[in-house]
């Protein structure tokens, strides 16, 4: 793909900037859509309250005309800016190693960054922010959550989900942005103040559509217009993010808009050679079945941060590549360890083998861990 590295920002310690968060151990979809919502940030294009945004732009406009030098390190170090800001993507706890393998060849053509990384962080910085309150850290001048204005989270909604990057919830001024498919889902995250939930196939669906609209719109800020064009490399990564949660459009979940969007994301010249690299192969009509089940019947409970899922299914004989629809069940179910067992009736013939009749089990299990090893 071609070579186009994102463009060098300004990383002064108490510059404003954004974070957008993927879930911990990254699939294609969380990463494709939290590049795509930091290249809307970046430009300065938030979907927050959009029928006030053009009085709260005025108002910020005339709160900044009339600010005064002098003010307290308080209000200071509370200063909100709207507007183009850069924006970087953090993966909190790796990725699956089909993404770290995309990312060996690729990670240079975007904003990634890990936590310590972010303008003005250290090791020190992270591992005192236990120990202080959130609103001290926010009044030092030299803190390095001093200019966050917002932090974002896609494809999940919940502080678990979210690994070490969870201590930059409560320094985001203009607070938290969710961004997820899972319309059943339940958030435990107060700091939100903007939830985009929408029941499709994937959550790069949500963003590709937001980003072709802000292209049409052709959004004006401070004067000058801005026209959202998307790199071959940020194309193909959408399209693996549809490809990814959709099972390349035959799971039970996808949705028209789901189909439209991978379309567009080719016409905005996502790589197909990349894709058939990158892109895992469909589950066949008996595995989708089996994928459908277990998520209709699953069981979860959260250990220690640790979200365990657990299904029992039986079918009518032996059904291969079920390590293929664990894996598929482990992505879409937001679960750090599935297990997956299916049983069925085994006779004489069978791949089950033995004489007579006899139950058995084919079982499966999946998980993540920080060596991001499954």
């Amino acid at each position: 793909m071609e070579e186009q590295p994102p463009p060098s920002v300004n990383e002064k310690r108490g510059e404003p900037y954004n974070v957008v968060c993927t879930h911990i151990t990254a699939d294609f979809d969380t990463l494709a859509s939290a590049i795509g919502l930091a290249k809307l940030w970046t430009l300065g294009i938030y979907h927050e309250h959009e029928e006030e945004k053009d009085e709260d732009d005025d108002n910020v406009k005339e709160a900044d005309e009339n600010k005064d030098e002098d003010d307290d390190e308080d209000t200071r170090g509370k200063r909100i800016v709207d507007g183009p800001l850069p924006t970087y993507v953090v993966l909190p706890r790796g990725a699956h190693p089909d993404v770290q393998r995309f990312l060996s060849l690729h990670k240079h053509l975007f904003p990634i960054r890990s936590l310590k990384s972010l303008p003005g962080f250290s090791d020190a910085d992270l591992k005192n922010n236990h120990h202080h309150n959130h609103h001290d850290h926010d009044r030092n001048p030299q803190s390095p959550y001093r200019g966050l204005q917002r932090v974002g989270l896609v494809d999940a909604q919940r502080r678990d989900r979210l690994g070490p990057a969870e201590i930059l919830l409560p320094h985001a001024k203009k607070g938290v942005t969710i961004v997820d498919h899972h319309v059943d889902a339940e958030s435990d995250i107060p700091e939100a103040v903007n939830y985009i939930v929408e029941p499709v196939g994937s959550v790069s669906t949500m963003i590709a559509e937001r980003l072709r609209n802000a292209g049409n719109a052709r959004r004006k800020h401070g004067g000058f217009e801005t026209k959202v064009e998307l790199t071959e490399a940020e194309a193909t990564l959408l399209a693996l993010g549809i490809h990814s949660d959709t099972g390349s459009l035959v799971y039970d979940s996808t949705t028209a808009k789901d189909a439209t969007m991978l379309g567009w994301a080719m016409e905005m010249g996502a790589s197909q050679a990349a894709i058939a690299e990158h892109a895992k192969p469909s589950l066949s009509d008996e595995q989708q079945t089996v994928l459908t089940q277990a998520l209709i019947n699953v069981n979860s409970t959260t250990i220690r941060g640790v979200t365990i899922s657990t299904v029992l299914l039986s079918a009518d004989g032996f059904i291969s590549g079920l390590a293929a629809v664990t894996k598929d069940a482990l992505d879409l179910s937001s679960s750090d360890i599935f297990l997956l067992a299916v049983c069925y009736e085994a006779t004489r013939g069978n791949r089950g083998g033995g004489g007579g009749k006899k139950g058995k089990t084919n079982g499966n299990k999946h998980g993540n861990n920080n060596n991001n090893n499954n």
